[in-house]
């Protein structure tokens, strides 16, 4: 028994068009935001995707929303989903905190280190981890749409085992798919490389 769970990341929004840090907060999806937000859709047109599971940042609603009109699967929101907690580097600059001896550790490797007022890598990831866990074990032999955020998907990647160098900016264009299954009877996700 398996679920397939297809992880994307939302629409660009205009913070991610000047690289300013979201985290928590919020910005619009840009016109680019919106067409990655349908190609999310046309891409799992034929997977028969049965729901929508999004983060409940505005970003991701609007990414659904999006996906949603043409894959017509119903949308849950999951406040699990939420972005990394980035505390007081949220609404900075990327280029003005690349300065701040911890931002290699922070932002580039999978550690237990937590940005001020913040949330580590290693925390975000567990609690991506128990939630796709949930919905995989919850829906069994079901196709999840999985809308939600480059940092967090960054972090639970790394918890798969997969090293990643760089931020998830330079990871993870808006928009892209990663497609997970998690197997029941092993208990565990397998990342199909595409």
């Amino acid at each position: 028994m398996t679920t397939h769970l297809y992880l994307a990341r939302h629409g660009q929004t205009h913070w991610n068009q000047i690289h300013r840090f979201q985290g928590q907060l919020d910005s619009n999806l840009t016109e680019t935001g919106k067409q990655q937000s349908a190609n999310i859709a046309h891409q799992l047109g034929d997977k028969k995707i049965d729901f929508i599971v999004s983060s409940t940042l505005g970003r991701a609603l609007h990414t659904a929303s999006i996906c949603q009109s043409q894959l017509n699967a119903p949308i849950i929101n999951s406040n699990q989903l939420i972005e990394r907690d980035l505390g007081h580097w949220q609404g900075l600059y990327v280029n003005d905190v690349k300065t701040d001896e911890h931002y290699n550790e922070l932002l580039h490797q999978f550690t237990t280190r937590v940005p001020k007022n913040g949330e580590s890598a290693v925390s975000c990831a567990a609690r991506i981890y128990q939630t796709l866990e949930n919905l995989g074990k919850k829906h069994v032999n079901k196709n999840v749409l999985v809308i939600f955020h480059g940092e967090a998907l960054r972090c639970f990647l790394s918890k798969l085992g997969h090293e990643l160098t760089g931020n998830a900016y330079e990871l993870f264009d808006n928009g892209s798919i990663f497609q997970v299954i998690y197997q029941h009877d092993h208990q565990r996700f397998n990342l199909l490389i595409q």
